[in-house]
């Protein structure tokens, strides 16, 4: 367990490489935040269920990704029971609302602009085009009182500018969620498509495993693949679209580091 300060909170640690092995083969991590320090021995529920939300106008992958995690009726492939909100039911009023129904876990898979010293144009970008600012969110007492895992399957939510304006998945943190999965720049569509699917699988298949286990089994999953996966555009705001005709092969770093679990890590 990892206590950063400073530009360390940026460093991807599961891709420090000593020549032979990246830290991720060798250890199992998780980064604490002064906001998780009193929830850290807290034990999540064996079973989860789960809120799912998603915007899919430029982003492909999203639909497959929550479908793949969330189920909402019998047989439909998710691996969670509860529900999900795509595009135009993806607003700040539904989110809120589903918030306080207290999943224990929530999915977000979006656009995540994040701007150095402005709290008031970082923002998640919601499925209707509308915003959610880091200052909203700041101003929203326990958002996500109630969440055991709040997974931010987006651009740079765990990054923020070191002084003035905190991550977003930090703030959210502060705002109630007892751990986070967050990203350090901007993410792959299709690659983190397949890391978030095999995430939640791995720690559904085996219930003595510990969220921080099935991360890392997923992200060695993507290390060790053998082949190549389709090409992937950015979760940014900005991004050029993928080309079909040029496969990437998601072992590379840049596919499965960005992420990382803050706080309790049970």
């Amino acid at each position: 367990m990892w206590s950063l300060d400073g530009a360390l909170r940026y460093v991807p640690l599961a891709a420090l490489y000593d020549g032979k092995q990246y830290l991720i083969e060798r250890y199992r991590m998780s980064v604490m935040t002064l906001a998780s320090n009193a929830r850290l021995k807290d034990r999540p529920d064996k079973k989860w269920e789960a809120a799912g939300f998603g915007a899919t106008a430029t982003l492909p992958s999203v639909a497959s990704e929550l479908a793949g995690i969330i189920t909402t009726k019998p047989g439909d492939g998710g691996v969670l029971a509860g529900e999900i909100k795509l595009d135009d039911q993806f607003t700040q009023k539904s989110m809120r609302q589903t918030l306080l129904k207290h999943y224990p876990v929530v999915h977000i898979a979006s656009h995540f602009n994040f701007q150095p010293g402005n709290e008031t144009k970082s923002f998640l970008l919601l499925g209707d085009g509308g915003h959610l600012t880091l200052a909203e969110m700041k101003s929203a007492a326990n958002l996500f009182g109630g969440v055991q895992l709040l997974t931010l399957s987006a651009c740079n939510t765990g990054v923020g500018d070191g002084a003035e304006v905190e991550g977003f998945g930090t703030l959210a943190q502060r705002q109630g969620a007892k751990a986070g999965v967050a990203s350090l720049w901007p993410v792959a569509d299709a690659s983190t498509a397949v890391l978030m699917r095999e995430f939640y699988r791995i720690r559904e298949a085996n219930p003595t495993s510990t969220k921080l286990d099935a991360l890392r089994q997923a992200q060695l999953g993507l290390l060790h693949a053998k082949g190549a996966g389709p090409a992937s555009s950015q979760r940014a705001l900005v991004h050029e679209p993928a080309d079909p005709a040029a496969p990437h092969d998601f072992r590379h770093p840049y596919f499965w580091a960005p992420f990382f679990l803050m706080g309790n890590w049970l």
